[in-house]
């Protein structure tokens, strides 16, 4: 909004010495002067006006607003104010009749007629305080116009003037659009009205789109004797639906940020006042029809609560003034503030506001002394949760995989899910109950963008009735390396053990020991998939998609993915320090045993015979290799070869050591169905 400082002066004096020290006062109270700018008709304010304000949306909005920040700075009366110039209802003077068919987005309609008007040139005072006003974009219309937009500037009230005569009858309805109705504008464009579309219509077709713009076949013209000029008070949220639509306006701008109810009738006996001192004319009457009276609003605002939030013990009497300069009425009650809120000010709603008003006037924002909020060592920290959350997603990242966040909507969330009563679409119509399904369509999008390799995970709630879990999910396939000149990305395939090897990083990082397990699962390789265990305890799975699966999403081979459940995970995690250790002093030795066993038997068994076989010397047991091969093992049968590091801390192990406990090894193997030992 452009604020010229020679209009401001006419309601509040602002120096030419005090204009820079005010700006920045005004700035300091929410309503931000980013610029002062030079012109040809004086200083003029660019001031910058927030969605919630509509009423600084005016030259007079902004005089109150410095008025209740000076309280040594007199406001002058609204000009044309208190009936003056026809004021009041009457219904059906001047032969207009009114109808409000929209009674719930056109709340108030006034209807002034003033015959025997002499449309010329605009005086000259007023078109350069709308060029200081509106810079490049004022263009002379009319003196009749011209005061409409001087008006709505001045006010903040839009109003618009038709030629009498283009409507029949005089008679006025407000209702909505019709199927395929047009209308054009002022401006020269055909729109064709959107349903629901506000209209200002005469009895057979719309004249106007409420709010916005009126319309060219009845616009004040050279020949225009007689004006109906209309003010009203439309619903803020009817007319930005239609001007997003349609076509924005300084009207529309206003409108949407809402006008205050009460300038239908100021704003109408200024712009009359205007009329017949420039352009003669007579008033003949006025018609008005409220189909909304304006609701009184008042509440409580407690005093310790205002001091609260704010954080200083401001004064009662201090904070009542500075209310009272705004325009509240405002009456002590027990410890609070009975405020009753003037209709210009909609954002004021809750207790909460009244502190924030105090503080920017009757303080000042930059009067409220700063406190130290807290000490040393005492600082603002994630919940539990949330640092234990944080703790897993770091896990995962440092092991490479890229967090992922899907959606909590889906169109089959499995057995059990929850539904939505009014889902916006068919595809987010079920709560989630796993996240495995979202990961699976993240990496069917991204194969058919040839991307190949793919790492990722989410911690996120899945949902069941009464409760929200906590789960870990990830997905990886293609291969764990980049192809480079000498390492092929199929010499490391992320396959089914590159995920155990990342679920087992994640769980000895949390100081969890956990045990492998056969599992089965719908979706997953039958032979190729283990469950997590812990004392017992199943705490999720790892596995290789189904070939049916892999196929019907179009993934890539030996696609895998794990899930974790997250509640688990928090009850079991404990507290992990990084430790470091001398190098060891003696040397170890390696050996392998190649035991044959049948497929049937897990390596989980396997790994847990062993270490409890090995005794104290065994540092430490990797699976080297495995080999399957029917024709020199027999059907059904793989070899493993178990190679184990064994080293004693005080002394190189002898030969007899060593052979003593690979013995001790493959008797116990010998006794879970080891062969060829």
């Amino acid at each position: 909004m452009r604020i010229p400082l020679s209009w401001l002066n006419d309601y509040i004096t602002v120096s030419e010495s005090e204009q820079e020290a005010v700006a920045e006062a005004l700035t300091m109270a929410g309503l931000e002067v980013e610029e002062t700018l030079e012109t040809a008709f004086g200083k003029v304010w660019y001031t910058k006006i927030t969605p919630n304000r509509g009423d600084w949306a005016s030259v007079y909005g902004t005089a109150r607003e410095l008025a209740a920040i000076y309280p040594n700075k007199k406001l002058t009366p609204l000009r044309g104010a208190g009936g003056g110039q026809g004021g009041g209802k009457n219904a059906g003077a001047g032969g207009v009749k009114i109808q409000i068919a929209d009674t719930a987005n056109c709340h108030r309609f006034r209807a002034t007629v003033i015959k025997n008007v002499k449309i010329g040139p605009t005086p000259q005072w007023i078109q350069d305080r709308l060029t200081a006003a509106l810079g490049d974009r004022y263009r002379m219309i009319n003196n009749v116009a011209d005061i409409t937009n001087y008006v709505m500037l001045e006010l903040g009230q839009p109003l618009h003037a038709f030629d009498l005569d283009t409507i029949p009858n005089g008679e006025i309805v407000v209702r909505q659009s019709r199927v395929g109705e047009k209308l054009v504008t002022l401006d020269g464009t055909e729109h064709e009205l959107p349903a629901g579309t506000l209209c200002i219509c005469d009895n057979q077709r719309a004249i106007s789109i409420a709010g916005i713009m009126g319309g060219k076949d009845t616009e004040i013209t050279s020949t225009t004797t007689n004006v109906l000029l209309e003010t009203a008070h439309f619903d803020p949220f009817s007319v930005r639906r239609t001007a997003k639509k349609v076509v924005r306006s300084e009207a529309s701008y206003r409108f949407e940020r809402y006008v205050d109810p009460n300038l239908v009738a100021l704003a109408g006996d200024r712009a009359t006042q205007l009329i017949i001192e420039h352009c003669g004319g007579e008033l003949v009457g006025v018609s008005e029809t409220v189909a909304q009276p304006i609701p009184k609003r008042r509440f409580l605002a407690r005093l310790d609560r205002v001091r609260a939030l704010l954080g200083v013990d401001v004064d009662r009497d201090a904070a009542i003034a500075a209310l009272t300069r705004l325009g509240l009425e405002v009456e002590q009650s027990a410890g609070a503030l009975d405020c009753l809120i003037p209709a210009w000010r909609p954002d004021l709603t809750i207790e909460d506001d009244i502190a924030e008003e105090v503080g920017r006037i009757a303080l000042g924002y930059a009067n409220i002394p700063e406190k130290i909020a807290w000490q040393i060592g005492q600082r603002g920290q994630d919940s539990p949760r949330a640092a234990f959350i944080m703790r897993l997603k770091n896990a995962l990242v440092a092991q490479g995989l890229q967090e992922v966040i899907t959606h909590s909507l889906v169109a089959d969330g499995g057995p059990g899910a929850l539904l939505l009563r009014n889902p916006m679409a068919p595809e987010y119509s079920q709560l989630r109950t796993s996240l495995v399904p979202n990961h699976i369509g993240i990496a069917q999008r991204a194969t058919r963008e040839g991307i190949r390799d793919i790492a990722i995970f989410e911690v996120a709630s899945v949902y069941k009735p009464g409760a929200e879990p906590l789960r870990v999910s990830g997905l990886v396939a293609g291969s764990g390396n980049p192809n480079l000149w000498a390492l092929k990305g199929d010499s490391y395939p992320a396959d089914f053990y590159f995920a155990k090897g990342i679920v087992e990083n994640l769980l000895a990082g949390l100081g969890i020991v956990a045990e492998y397990g056969a599992d089965t699962s719908p979706f997953t390789h039958p032979y190729r998939t283990a469950s997590v265990l812990v004392n017992g305890q199943n705490i999720g799975m790892v596995g290789e998609l189904s070939t049916t699966v892999i196929e019907a999403n179009d993934l890539p081979k030996r696609t895998c993915v794990f899930g974790l459940d997250g509640e688990a995970l928090a009850a079991l995690a404990q507290e992990t320090t990084v430790g470091f250790s001398a190098l060891p002093e003696f040397a170890s030795a390696v050996r392998d045993v190649a035991p044959v066993f049948g497929k049937i038997v897990p390596y989980a068994q396997i790994e847990q015979v062993v270490r409890e076989s090995a005794g104290p010397l065994l540092e430490s047991l990797r699976l080297a290799d495995v080999f399957e091969d029917a024709s020199k093992l027999g059907e059904g049968k793989r070899s493993l070869t178990l190679r184990f590091t064994l080293r004693a801390p005080d002394r190189t192990l002898t030969g007899e050591e060593i052979d003593a406990t690979l013995a001790n090894i493959r008797k116990a193997l010998t006794g879970i169905g080891a062969e060829r030992l």
